[in-house]
């Protein structure tokens, strides 16, 4: 039993440091090459943007109470956060590129209050509903506008 109890504080460590890497998101540089040709041809990508962001809009954390929700949203949120640079990418293939770009920049200031704030738990209790609810309340508005602004 001992054994046990000395790896549950590696795990929670190791889980820690997974969890904070995975909130560092990926780089933008992969998500640029993605494009098709500057020849003005439709990008390949914005469907699947439009895919995933559908997916994730459908999530409990984007449809559910976020006060009640968000100690459960660490796997939505790093959603979130990575589609963010492949809607930016895709920015010039959309009707209102400023729209869109003001909807990421709004969806990446959510997800740094809420991570700020130390919403997510990980081996520690989740940070305060008042906040964390309203962090998460914010990224959902901000992913309705994103949504939109990728278009359909």
């Amino acid at each position: 039993m001992s054994t046990f109890r000395t790896a549950r504080p590696a795990a929670a460590v190791a889980g820690l440091v997974l969890a904070l890497a995975a909130l560092a998101g990926c780089g933008e540089s992969t998500t640029h090459g993605a494009r098709s040709g500057g020849d003005g041809a439709p990008s390949a990508t914005l469907p699947a943007l439009r895919t995933k962001l559908a997916s994730i809009s459908l999530d409990e954390c984007a449809t559910q109470p976020a006060q009640q929700i968000y100690p459960n949203c660490a796997r939505f949120v790093r959603e979130v956060q990575n589609v963010v640079p492949a809607a930016r990418a895709e920015a010039g293939r959309v009707a209102s590129p400023e729209t869109l770009t003001k909807a990421a920049d709004a969806v990446d200031g959510a997800v740094n209050r809420f991570t700020q704030d130390q919403c997510i738990p990980v081996g520690a209790p989740p940070g305060p509903a008042a906040e964390c609810g309203a962090d998460l309340a914010s990224m959902q508005e901000a992913l309705r506008a994103l949504v939109a602004a990728v278009g359909r």
